[in-house]
């Protein structure tokens, strides 16, 4: 093997020619593409973790939501609770009521007719004493039919009532 010192000098020149074209023109290009990839994902990375924050802030939310959702889900279930107690008292307020004047009226329907009984009672006994005291005046008997006839007298009445 031969070598010529010439020849490997214009290598050497000729290699760093390239590296300075290299990098001047595709050197810097391919940083720069590089450097921008470096930052899209840390940008991507940044952006990540803010919405892994936001979503456990959001999570957290909807967690606090959910229990003021079964908190006032509770409250309306005791509110409807004590609105059906209420009705059923004011229901069992009414059916009272109502018993007590039906009862105030029977009372009152029994008196109007323990008072109209009453008057035909006294009606029978004037007209069952009339009927004596005309068969008393018709009849002029001795004392002893006077006595039967107030006994059959007595006797009516005590059928009558």
């Amino acid at each position: 093997m031969n070598l010529e010192f010439g020849q490997v000098i214009t290598q050497i020149i000729g290699f760093l020619i390239v590296l300075i074209i290299l990098k001047r023109f595709a050197w810097k290009p391919l940083l720069s593409i590089l450097e921008e990839r470096r930052a899209k994902i840390k940008s991507e990375f940044d952006k990540l973790g803010e919405d892994k924050k936001s979503l456990k802030e959001l999570t957290a939310e909807y967690e606090d939501k959910l229990k003021d959702i079964e908190g006032l889900a509770r409250q309306k279930i005791l509110e409807a609770a004590k609105e059906g107690q209420e009705m059923a008292n004011q229901i069992k307020e009414n059916a009272r009521k109502e018993g007590l004047e039906i009862m105030n009226r029977s009372k009152e329907e029994i008196q109007r007719e323990v008072e109209k009984a009453k008057v035909q009672l006294k009606n029978d006994m004037v007209n069952l004493s009339l009927l004596a005291a005309q068969k008393i005046i018709q009849l002029k008997l001795d004392q002893e039919k006077d006595r039967k006839l107030i006994r059959d007298f007595i006797e009516e009445l005590e059928k009558i009532e």
